[in-house]
């Protein structure tokens, strides 16, 4: 009989026992189709327990009836792991937020939001836990990270007068998780579930402390020791105090308009229960692949491990046979009348029965060269799998000699793996997007935005609280370019910027050598477009701004005249003359501010160029001149040979220089 009401939407004993219920259905249909044995053998694998146990691994193994077989482990699957994971995250992703708007407003927030991102993946690690999500993901074919809001995490704000807690400041937390502890609806794929329950594991002490009322009922619950079969673990006699915790989360559908959250840790123990608190699903999943039409994700390293398996299993027969027979056994005719003791040490005389035959040595130890071939094969055959050709790791052919040749090489390895790089982007994207939502959404309590550092602190203001992220709607990455993270490319990069006039000093060349880094040069210019734009918003509201000596004044004037380019606008007197003024404000400083100051800024004097200062009487250009100042002046036109003679001009008729610089003082703006 189909249930007459959604599970999500009862209440929170009956809803706790069916997330139970179903998180039982989950690990016992992945344990019965194999699938938890399959993760669970490429982790003792990535690990090198082959043939013993984790902590007993990484040495030779002797197996056999009597000890008789030398089993060694030579771990390509790792290795192959490893190089794939690098190849994925070696490049640190930059952030880039975008806004709803173009506003100054929303410019400033997306400069506030990108400094918050960096601050979190360097100070808070997230880049750790993106790395790791990924390292899973290669492993065990899934990776999570889950984020949460903790409100008593931070420095404590102020105090609650009526109840005497404290009040924290609040912070984001990021947690990884396995394969064994999300449960999604098995029927689903893995990108559409409107829920998602997940296990991490905390001290019952603890918690019992924090929840009294459940006290006792929390110290009696088992402990991780007790759940051999849903999770991974070392040593088979671990003993802890952490018990799982349980948080069901449902996004917001028809059916659960504002969404649910359950924090619980029994049907009878639900601490928590409350509305869906976060705009989406706050776990993210990234996987290499999918088994089609299942939430379960897939990984190549799946396919490495039987072929893993068989390369042991040949170097293992090749070290039995050394190991046994690497000693030499001589084999003496009977008859032959030679002892042992005359074949010790060298330079002996061997006297003998020559009928019976000489002693003659056994080699034992050749072994087949099918073996070594079929062991060659199977090692390339895992790089074909895989996508990590020789090339990728550091190993390439013999027959790879040219540079081209290697680089094509290495391209197919990272178009093999650019499904996994393309999650990995899309991951960060959401996580980003997460975080900064989050603190839009719980960053209520004032906090000091010291992480913009020093170098921005014209871009934000001493504290910040989710408001002044409000106009930020989405994150993107950029991977960075691989070559910018070498020495040539850096000084490759620096040299182009000097041709392009980017780099105008040895201390702006040697930072973009030393940090690849562009945002110490760009950051002025990025500063003046931000000037720019709040003051055409001010302009546009009638507000009046004022222009400085030291602005990019020819920059400012056809900037400033967007703000009339519209026909409506236009017809507003008022507006109109406020931008005018403004713009013939950046011309009279043109005009009277000393050339020498416009001339380090960049920019061009309207003044006499050369000559006496503004409002300075000009010397008269037709007054007589000495009788060596032809010899002192410009150089006299040369005549061409074999030319015609040319005309001769009258001086009147050329345009008076003076008359030029006197007109250009002049300018207005009408």
């Amino acid at each position: 009989m189909a249930n007459s009401k959604y599970f999500a939407s009862q209440e929170a004993d009956k809803t706790a026992d069916i997330i139970l219920h179903k998180a039982n259905a989950w690990y016992n249909e992945l344990y019965n189709n194999g699938y938890l044995t399959k993760v669970k053998n490429v982790w003792m694998a990535y690990h090198g327990a082959y043939y013993a146990s984790l902590n007993g691994s990484h040495k030779i193994v002797f197996g056999g009836e009597q000890g008789e077989l030398t089993h060694l482990v030579v771990n390509h699957l790792r290795n192959i792991a490893e190089h794939t994971l690098r190849m994925i995250t070696s490049n640190r992703p930059a952030f880039q937020a975008r806004a709803t708007n173009k506003d100054y407003k929303s410019l400033v927030q997306t400069k506030l939001a990108n400094q918050l991102l960096d601050y979190y993946m360097r100070e808070k690690r997230l880049e750790k836990y993106l790395q790791r999500a990924v390292e899973y993901a290669i492993v065990l074919g899934t990776g999570y990270i889950k984020m949460d809001w903790n409100a008593t995490s931070g420095d404590v704000y102020d105090v609650n007068e009526e109840t005497g807690t404290p009040i924290y400041e609040g912070d984001v937390q990021f947690y990884n998780l396995s394969p064994y502890d999300v449960v999604f609806d098995t029927s689903k794929e893995s990108q559409d579930h409107d829920w998602v329950v997940c296990r991490t594991f905390k001290n019952k002490f603890d918690l019992a402390a924090k929840y009294p009322e459940f006290g006792n009922k929390i110290k009696g619950l088992p402990s991780k020791s007790d759940m051999m079969n849903t999770r991974m673990e070392m040593y088979s006699f671990d003993e802890t105090d952490d018990i799982p915790v349980y948080e069901f989360y449902h996004k917001r559908t028809e059916s659960m308009p504002e969404g649910r959250y359950m924090m619980f840790l029994d049907r009878d123990i639900v601490l928590l229960d409350s509305p869906m608190p976060y705009r989406a699903l706050p776990i993210y999943r990234i996987s290499p692949s999918d088994i089609l039409g299942t939430p379960f994700g897939y990984t190549p390293m799946f396919d490495l491990l039987p072929i893993q398996d068989a390369v042991n299993s040949l170097y293992s027969t090749v070290l039995t046979n050394q190991q046994a027979f690497g000693v030499q056994n001589v084999y003496v005719p009977r008859g032959a009348d030679i002892s042992v003791r005359s074949l010790e040490g060298g330079l002996n005389i061997v006297e003998g029965n020559s009928g019976a035959g000489k002693p003659e040595s056994l080699n034992l130890t050749n072994t087949p060269a099918e073996i070594f071939s079929f062991l060659k094969t199977l090692e390339n055959q895992m790089e074909v799998v895989s996508g990590i050709n020789s090339v990728a790791r550091g190993n390439p052919e013999a027959s790879l000699k040219s540079g081209t040749a290697l680089a094509l090489v290495q391209s197919m390895a990272l178009q093999f793996i650019s499904g996994l790089q393309q999650q990995y982007v899309q991951t960060i994207e959401d996580v980003g997007t997460g975080l900064i939502n989050m603190l839009k959404d719980f960053a209520s309590v004032p906090r000091i935005a010291m992480i913009a550092g020093k170098a921005n602190r014209s871009y934000v203001s001493t504290e910040f609280t989710g408001d002044d992220l409000s106009q930020i709607n989405r994150v993107i990455v950029d991977m960075g370019n691989p070559i910018a993270r070498t020495t040539a490319g850096k000084m490759e990069m620096a040299s182009q910027l000097i041709q392009y006039g980017i780099v105008k000093t040895p201390e702006q060349y040697f930072t973009v050598l030393t940090t690849g880094q562009l945002d110490a040069i760009t950051d002025d210019t990025q500063r003046e477009l931000l000037l720019i734009e709040s003051e055409n918003e001010k302009l546009a509201e009638g507000e009046k701004v004022q222009a400085l000596a030291i602005d990019e004044h020819l920059k400012h004037i056809k900037a400033h005249r967007g703000v009339l380019a519209d026909p409506d606008l236009r017809k507003d007197e008022t507006l109109k003359e406020s931008v005018l003024a403004h713009i013939q404000e950046h011309i009279e400083l043109l005009r009277n501010v000393d050339p020498a100051l416009l001339s380090i800024i960049g920019e061009q004097s309207l003044g006499p160029m050369g000559g006496s200062p503004p409002n300075q009487p000009q010397p008269d250009v037709n007054q007589a001149q000495p009788p060596d100042a032809q010899q002192q002046g410009a150089p006299q036109q040369e005549q061409l040979p074999n030319q015609p003679n040319l005309p001769q001009v009258d001086p009147n008729l050329l345009p008076n220089p003076a008359l030029q610089e006197q007109s250009m003082g002049n300018l207005k703006v009408n």
